[in-house]
């Protein structure tokens, strides 16, 4: 399992990279290459099996042609953004009049976003005259062709070279936040941050549940097939065979936590003992020293959150770990929701899109996703919003093409795009009606002030979703 999730965050943060990549070269910013050149050695290093090499502009400034080369392994590499056969053909022809076969045997063109799907080999072979081999197909590789030799990599090595892509992409991001802050006077921005307010008490009482019994019924009339549960499993599952849905509790030391008021009419009446029932403030949870406390506290947001928007048709996609917006009806092709940014607007949250060959079948559909993560700054509770886009084949399973449309959709989509989704998604929160006592009130987006300095850098108050484990414990 943990291999599956290391291939997927390198296969999230590859199409990351890429697409920053192509953002920074259609707004100019070629200069991204000189910050990817170092970035990029211990990738290279591990992939190609060459531990010597280096950066040749920092053996010789503006080192022509070519950029890494190891001499003992006689490699080099070219690392552009440019994906055209011109700057293939005059990379070997630089490559060809310096005499570089000389030092090196091989060379490989790596370029930062994807390359085209071919190269006129019978081009590239009039270039080189025969003086060295190059192939198209094997030379010229891209950051996919780099993602797919790690798949073959020991875990430990996909998970080293995971981290190394990430500062990579970090260094781009970073380049390209630089050059909006200098590039613009001083604003107000809408960050990613909004305010909210949780109920006032938890309310925690002793879990009374018979495991064993609970499977041999979940086995008998839900189709279970384990022998064994645990307990936050065994609640889940009482609670379904009672016909209750519900994710606004976790489970922890032999106890239920929840916002919802526990007593014989309540929903969780047939998994707690009701006598030991103990309400406390959600202060002392959320102001805790003990950071397995606050976690639980974080778990428990998230979990009424999924509950909060269940009747809204945004559910919660366990799989991908992510919310998004369902059709609101089996008949409906496209879903619209309307918001107020700077004027009243619609945003299209989800639709149906259809094969070309044959436009009678459903290829996919495409959902508006988001996550939330929680944490505290000073003494208010906020969350951060994360939103991106899911695919699915009937709403429900993901597209088997997930990664390859969604890094598509973000190629397409701008800075503005982004901050535009963002503010939808806190705009529905914050407008969110019917909701129960122990529902959650989100506020608008915190708004900050960006000064036009590059030593002003915000200081990064994200934290990780924590991990929602009612069904795994």
């Amino acid at each position: 399992m943990k291999a599956i999730e290391v291939e997927n965050q390198l296969r999230e943060v590859v199409s990351r990279l890429i697409t920053e990549v192509d953002l920074a070269t259609s707004q100019g910013r070629l200069d991204v290459n000189l910050v990817s050149e170092d970035a990029w050695i211990p990738i290279l290093r591990d992939v190609f099996q060459c531990p010597g090499l280096i950066n040749l502009n920092k053996k010789q400034k503006n080192f022509p042609g070519i950029d890494l080369g190891d001499e003992q392994d006689r490699v080099a590499f070219q690392i552009t953004a440019s994906t055209d056969l011109k700057k293939v053909k005059k990379t070997l022809s630089q490559f060809r009049d310096k005499n570089y076969k000389n030092s090196f045997d091989e060379l490989h063109i790596l370029t930062l976003t994807k390359k085209q799907s071919s190269y006129s080999q019978d081009a590239i072979d009039r270039e080189i005259q025969g003086e060295f081999t190059f192939n198209a197909k094997k030379n010229i590789i891209d950051p996919g062709d780099i993602l797919q030799r790690i798949t073959s990599m020991r875990l430990g090595a996909q998970e080293r070279l995971l981290n190394e892509f990430r500062v990579i992409l970090g260094d781009i991001e970073d380049r390209l936040a630089a050059y909006e802050i200098a590039d613009k006077p001083p604003l107000m921005f809408a960050s990613n941050l909004v305010e909210m307010d949780f109920p006032q008490r938890i309310h925690i009482a002793e879990l009374d549940i018979d495991r064993k019994s609970i499977a041999t019924k979940a086995r008998n009339r839900l189709g279970y097939k384990k022998s064994k549960l645990g307990k936050a499993l065994a609640v889940r599952l009482s609670l379904v065979l009672n016909g209750v849905e519900r994710h606004d509790w976790v489970v922890h030391d032999n106890k239920l936590f929840t916002f919802e008021e526990l007593n014989s009419e309540s929903d969780f009446a047939s998994v707690v003992d009701i006598g030991s029932v103990d309400p406390l403030e959600s202060e002392e949870f959320f102001d805790s020293e003990l950071l397995e406390y606050r976690n639980l506290f974080m778990r428990l947001l998230k979990n009424t959150a999924m509950d909060m928007l269940e009747p809204y048709n945004v559910k919660w996609h366990k799989k991908e770990r992510t919310f998004y917006f369902r059709p609101l009806d089996d008949e409906q092709l496209v879903r619209k929701e309307k918001w107020v940014g700077k004027q009243s607007a619609t945003r299209t949250v989800c639709q149906i899109r259809y094969q070309k060959k044959d436009p009678t079948k459903i290829s996919y559909y495409q959902h508006l996703s988001f996550d939330l993560a929680f944490l505290k700054i000073e003494d208010r509770c906020y969350c951060t919003i994360y939103t991106s886009w899911l695919y699915t084949i009937d709403a429900y399973r993901v597209s088997f093409y997930q990664q390859d449309l969604l890094s598509k959709q973000k190629r397409l989509e701008l800075n503005a795009s982004v901050r535009n989704h963002i503010r939808f998604v806190a705009y529905y929160l914050e407008n969110l009606e019917m909701r129960s006592v122990s529902d959650l009130c989100f506020y608008s987006l915190v708004e900050l002030e960006c000064p036009n300095s590059l030593s002003s850098k915000s200081e990064d108050m994200e934290l990780e979703s924590p991990e929602e484990t009612n069904d795994e414990s």
